[in-house]
């Protein structure tokens, strides 16, 4: 496939360039035309042997600005389309593909106004840079909560309002498009539709341009991945952020597998920001922190992690859902290791609490260590951070 970038293109160079890449097909037009701002790319499959030729025939255009020949099955989200890795914004300040490892985290469901906002004031104090929260909830039980729904978005945004977080909340079909679209910061696509192909157009077509957060689906390979995400840009938004959230496997441990080797995998495939929710590959509060360690180590570009003040009684994924304090202790030694990675987590507003205890004690799951020598991972750690602070276990 040939892959043309066009700089305010006239609609004369415009036409000549699609004439030139059409060939003499006379039936169905073989040229897609992606708008984005002043920019116009044009995807086409060209027969072996003809790329070269078209590439000349194009050269002359005056408003050409790239050729790119992608050879792999999705085009616009290939690593090889852009000549640096994208970065996505959620607003302002909040993006994701930078050097910042960025974390969504928030309730698995809206419950209620006091709740969703009890977690997000939580959530921010100790570095989450957005909220995550379902208004529409898709469960495998008809009899299962299905979410507050549009009362649910009314809650996001007031508690946008109160806090300053960015929400994301899922969509589940083109009925409530536009109603999430206004409501959000980012739209969720999840697992279950992660290869509905007309729901992806539809969400790729919007004037906003909304930020989509693109889950990928049960038995998904990263080729379906990312062809999927396709399907999203190729609707003109470049807004898309990639999730892994596991897939099926026959571990017993876990509500989902997830191979650690499909972040660099992507990594190497895509421009695209990668985020990984460790709540749903773990289905278990407990091993979500090293989830979420090995996610930072393998190169992911944040996390969605689910966290709730009251687990036992939430509506839905209570067993995975961190309480606040855990959340506050896995930040706090994802700050501490992302610096040896290049990377840095925001800055946590709550005191630390000075403990004898490893710093890596709620990833690997031992008993602390006694003592340090200057070259452990402690020591290395909080001399690039700066700071000689744990926080004690406190449950």
């Amino acid at each position: 496939m040939l892959l043309v970038t066009l700089v305010d293109p006239s609609d004369r160079e415009l036409e000549e360039a699609i004439h030139i890449l059409d060939g003499d097909q006379s039936s169905m037009s073989n040229v897609h035309c992606i708008r984005d701002a002043n920019h116009v790319s044009l995807v086409a499959r060209v027969v072996n042997g003809e790329g070269g030729q078209v590439q000349d025939a194009l050269a002359g255009l005056h408003s050409l600005k790239d050729i790119r020949c992608i050879n792999t099955p999705y085009v616009l989200s290939a690593r090889d389309a852009r000549a640096e890795r994208s970065v996505v914004e959620l607003s302002p300040d909040v993006r994701f593909g930078g050097k910042e490892f960025t974390v969504i985290a928030g309730p698995c469901s809206v419950e209620s106004h006091e709740q969703t906002l009890s977690v997000a004031r939580a959530v921010k104090q100790v570095g989450a840079r957005a909220l995550r929260g379902g208004a529409f909830k898709p469960r495998t039980s008809p009899f299962s909560f299905q979410g507050l729904k549009h009362e649910g978005l009314e809650i996001l945004q007031k508690v946008r309002a109160e806090t300053g977080l960015p929400v994301v909340s899922e969509l589940l079909g083109q009925r409530e498009l536009h109603a999430v679209d206004e409501s959000v910061d980012a739209i969720q696509i999840g697992m279950r539709n992660g290869l509905n192909y007309m729901l992806l157009k539809d969400v790729g077509r919007l004037a906003s341009q909304r930020p989509v957060l693109l889950k990928c689906g049960i038995g998904t390979s990263l080729d379906e991945f990312l062809c999927a995400a396709d399907y999203i840009l190729e609707g003109g938004n470049p807004n898309v952020i990639l999730c892994l959230r596991g897939t099926i496997g026959f571990s017993t441990e876990t509500r989902s597998s997830m191979n650690v080797a499909d972040i660099p995998a992507l990594r190497r495939r895509t421009h695209l920001p990668i985020v990984v929710d460790p709540s749903h590959v773990a289905g278990r509060w407990d091993l979500v922190p090293a989830i979420a360690a090995a996610a930072l180590v393998g190169g992911a570009d944040g996390l969605l992690v689910e966290v709730h003040d009251k687990p036992k009684q939430a509506l839905s994924d209570g067993d995975q859902s961190l309480l606040p304090e855990r959340f506050h202790r896995m930040m706090h030694r994802l700050r501490l290791l992302a610096p040896i990675l290049g990377r840095s987590v925001t800055d946590c507003q709550s005191p630390a609490f000075h403990d004898q205890g490893h710093p890596m004690n709620d990833f690997c799951m031992e008993e602390p260590a006694s003592s340090f020598n200057e070259n452990s991972l402690y020591d290395i750690a909080c001399a690039s951070h700066g700071a000689k602070e744990v926080y004690r276990e406190t449950t």
